[in-house]
């Protein structure tokens, strides 16, 4: 699949994501479900530097906060809220086949979906839809 209409009909197989948003390693955005502040996305791609600073500060999208309890060498997340009212947000970093470039993807939920699910779907959507663009 190539291009913006391909990989938004793509998402809407994911009924529990909130908002998806696909950029390079610049902060260009490839890809949103919605508007989105690039400034929020630039400040994604340190995430993965410093996990002490990241677990820190969290991650804000949309104006939103989220604390962060998660971080490894490709994945970021976390949520906000509390048990059962809480929402989620995950950033990940892949590679592009094409351009061999660094990618990322950020996405949130809510409701009663986890991250054991919505981690592996996001990475999965982007293998499959975004990595080889």
């Amino acid at each position: 699949m190539e291009g913006k209409e391909e990989l938004k009909k793509a998402a809407e197989i994911y009924k529990d994501w909130t908002k998806l948003a696909i950029f390079d390693d610049k902060g260009a955005v490839i890809h949103s479900s919605e508007e989105i502040d690039v400034a929020e996305l630039k400040e994604f791609l340190g995430s993965f530097d410093d996990r002490d600073k990241t677990v820190g500060k969290g991650l804000t999208l949309d104006k939103e906060h989220y604390d962060v309890h998660r971080c490894y060498d490709n994945l970021v997340y976390g949520r906000k809220g509390k048990p059962g009212n809480c929402q989620g947000i995950c950033v990940y970093k892949f590679q592009n086949e094409k351009a061999k470039k660094n990618m990322f993807a950020v996405v949130t939920w809510g409701g009663y979906a986890t991250s054991a699910r919505i981690v592996p779907e996001l990475q999965e959507y982007c293998k499959k839809y975004v990595a080889t663009l």
